[in-house]
């Protein structure tokens, strides 16, 4: 099917919802057109309370416990067995990359690592510098160039894991509902957004502009399109879900102790996801950050087991067969929402493949591998190969810091911003940092 140019920024003849839609119709209008250069897309998920060695280890490998390996290992993962934790991203094995051994070590991640998780630099209460999430969203703009939602507070918005540089943090977003508006409402004027409000639901306010676009498709245009109001349809359904929720548990929940009358945070963890997909789907954002715990060494996870889980006492000092049991039920559920949104991605055609083929998943902890990390063994979990510009289905194992082949974290993301087409000889590792790491990605991790 051939596009108008003229038609699609004109809003495809559409009414108010034109500004929601027309991303994704520019989209199409391209690929029809055979113009269309494959955009890249990147979604990071943090999870707090450290990514433990244990919880990405392979079964078949024999890794010293301590002093780590003396030289890096690089093996097929195709040929092994995925730690327990990680099953829930089975299906998707072929795709995914596990990393162990990278420094993090001066991001002092004890208790958590705010902003210096994803800047690799000196955590603290306001960034040293840029973060990688926003460093990949000016590469890769869009409507919205990073959308970031967080998972254990009912305020609407929090600072706490990515930045524009220093002392510009950017917004996470706490609440789903807030979130929800934010993202969709917020491209809506006058009229239009009073509408939106009233009625609750993106799809009920879009339903003749949605109609009108789908007697105009045909073939994969088609195809493409209907997941995207798929992923609407999922994530209004859960909108409606948790504003039930919310009320019931308000009428129930006793007057001083208002934490129950929040959504429960593995609610917010489904719900977050649905939304990322959704705004990747529609081309609003192509960098998604999720940052469970808000980068916060305390709080509470409810929803999990019959009494909220304490981060603190429970998971940081708890050292019996309980904590990493909790652990890993909060773990597997997180990477279960991460798997659903790489399948949601996978569902809609893009180019010769679909859209899960030029994205890539980065799962970690913002604390390094333990509550009381020093950040000298940290793991990371991709998935994706980004148009084949990343190698996958490899388990890489670098010698700890102090070593030679020793690697940082600041080279993986080095690594990621060659692969999004921003190369830079390093990231974050200039002044009183340069000694840290040699300059330069990953190779094994290049295509």
């Amino acid at each position: 099917m051939t596009f108008h140019r003229r038609d699609i920024l004109q809003g495809f003849s559409l009414g108010a919802g034109s500004l929601v839609l027309s991303p994704l119709l520019r989209g199409l209008q391209a690929e029809a057109a055979g113009t269309a250069a494959l955009p890249k897309r990147f979604v990071f998920m943090l999870q707090p309370q450290g990514l433990q060695s244990w919880a990405v280890q392979p079964a078949e490998i024999d890794r010293p416990r301590k002093g780590g390996v003396e030289q890096k290992v690089v093996r097929s993962l195709q040929d092994l067995t995925l730690a327990d934790d990680l099953q829930p991203l089975a299906r998707h094995q072929a795709r995914l990359s596990v990393l162990q051994g990278l420094n993090g070590r001066h991001v002092f991640p004890y208790h958590g690592g705010p902003f210096g998780a994803l800047g690799g630099f000196l955590k603290g209460r306001t960034p040293e510098g840029e973060t990688i999430d926003a460093a990949l969203a000016r590469a890769l703009p869009a409507t919205f160039r990073l959308l970031g939602l967080g998972v254990g507070s009912d305020e609407n918005a929090s600072y706490c894991s990515s930045a524009w540089g220093e002392n510009q943090a950017a917004p996470t977003l706490c609440n789903q509902s807030y979130a929800y508006d934010v993202l969709f409402g917020s491209v809506l004027q006058g009229e239009d957004r009073a509408q939106f409000e009233s009625q609750g639901s993106l799809l009920d306010f879009l339903k003749e502009d949605v109609k009108h676009v789908e007697r105009r498709l045909a073939g994969e245009e088609r195809r493409k399109f209907e997941a995207y109001v798929g992923a609407f349809e999922t994530l209004s359904q859960r909108q409606q879900e948790l504003k039930a929720m919310e009320t019931s548990l308000r009428k129930i929940a006793p007057r001083k102790d208002g934490k129950y009358a929040e959504p429960l945070e593995s609610l917010q963890v489904e719900a977050h996801a649905e939304l990322g997909a959704a705004a990747l789907i529609a081309g609003l954002t192509n960098v998604v950050t999720i940052c469970s715990g808000l980068c916060k060494a305390s709080g509470l996870f409810r929803g999990y087991t019959e009494e909220p889980i304490d981060m603190h006492p429970i998971l940081g000092h708890d050292q019996g067969g309980r904590q990493r049991e909790l652990l890993s039920l909060l773990r597997r559920h997180h990477l279960e929402q991460l798997a659903v949104m790489a399948d949601r991605l996978d569902a809609v055609p893009e180019g010769d493949g679909t859209m899960l083929d030029n994205t890539v998943f980065v799962y970690t902890s913002d604390f390094g591998e333990t509550h009381h990390s020093s950040g000298s063994d940290w793991a990371f979990v991709l998935l994706g190969g980004l148009g084949g510009r990343l190698k996958t289905g490899q388990y890489l194992d670098y010698p700890l810091v102090g070593n030679a082949g020793n690697r940082s974290i600041n080279a993986l993301y080095c690594t990621l911003l060659h692969a999004a087409g921003a190369p830079r000889d390093h990231f974050n590792l200039d002044g009183v940092r340069k000694t840290i790491d040699a300059p330069g990605p990953l190779d094994e991790l290049l295509a």
